[in-house]
Order: C-alpha cells, then structure tokens, then sequence
C-alpha cells in the first residue's frame, strides 16, 4: 500500500517538473495581409445620385463607381492601398468633395464621408 503511493507520487514529479522549467515563446503570423482599405460614403439625408466618382489616392486616379449611404455602407466598394500617409481627393463630375491627409495603419479601413 505504502509503495503504490510512492509510485504515484513519482508519478506526478514527473509530470510536473517539466512544466516548471523556463518558458519558451513563440511567436506566429497571424496572416494579415499588409493592406489597408479606403471606401467612399454619401450621407443618409443625400438624394443625389453619385454614379461616376473619381477617387485620386496621392495622385493617382482610379474610378470608384457608385457612391452609397451610409446605412449601406458594407455594400460600398474597397479600394486597396498600402498603409502609411495618403493624400485621398474625392472628384465627382470635375468638383472637388473631399480632399484630405491621412495615416492609415495596418488592416485600417478610413470612410471618406462626402457632404
């Protein structure tokens, strides 16, 4: 009886003692693309219908396409841009709606409102 309780004892020494050793880290990737986004929304109250937008990213065009509310804002369409400093200017039938600076971190999604 004695020795079956030395046993278990021995036992769980050993299971433990490894635990109690010095702790090791690693670290992973957590898979998450080096990309942030940018998306074009109108106001709920805008009735205007916003089809042929231009959306200019540090001077360089690319044609957005339909403009929505911001209730509808996860139907919008996502313009992919690396993170950093950007200059985004928002032209609609050669005007000017918004025009700003922005940091955009990593995965980082900036709404540009237009008003």
């Amino acid at each position: 009886m004695k020795s079956n309780w030395i046993v278990v004892l021995c036992l769980l020494a050993c299971l433990m003692l490894p635990s109690c050793g010095p702790h090791m880290y690693k670290t992973m990737s957590s898979g998450t693309d080096d990309v942030a986004y940018v998306i074009v929304i109108k106001e709920n109250t805008d009735r205007t219908s916003y089809d042929d937008v231009q959306l200019v990213i540090d001077g360089s065009t690319c044609f957005y396409g339909k403009v929505y509310k911001q209730k509808a804002k996860r139907k919008a369409p996502v313009v992919t841009v690396k993170p950093g400093k950007h200059n985004l200017r928002v032209v609609i039938d050669g005007i000017v709606h918004a025009d700003e600076t922005v940091f955009l971190g990593l995965q980082e999604t900036k709404t540009v409102l237009i008003r």
